[in-house]
């Protein structure tokens, strides 16, 4: 119990498989795409955007912490 707030929050996710062109852009996934089509399930949505929280916790020496933690709302896939 050392995060005091929030008690709790939506980080939202992404879901789903990537457009072939957007495989494109990376050419590891394509690689394995084209090595073996029916064998990979293929890429999945990823956030492209996030946001962050603002948190109150305790830290380790038990003193009360306000700070805003990086990356923990999903904005945009």
């Amino acid at each position: 119990d050392w995060i005091i707030a929030p008690k709790r929050y939506k980080a939202n996710y992404c879901s789903g498989q990537c457009e072939y062109m957007f495989m494109q852009k990376y050419p590891h996934t394509h690689l394995v795409q084209q090595a073996n089509p029916r064998g990979s399930a293929g890429p999945c949505c990823t956030p492209t955007k996030m946001s962050p929280i603002n948190m109150l916790y305790f830290n380790d020496k038990q003193q009360i912490i306000y700070g805003k933690i990086p990356g923990m709302v999903v904005d945009r896939c």
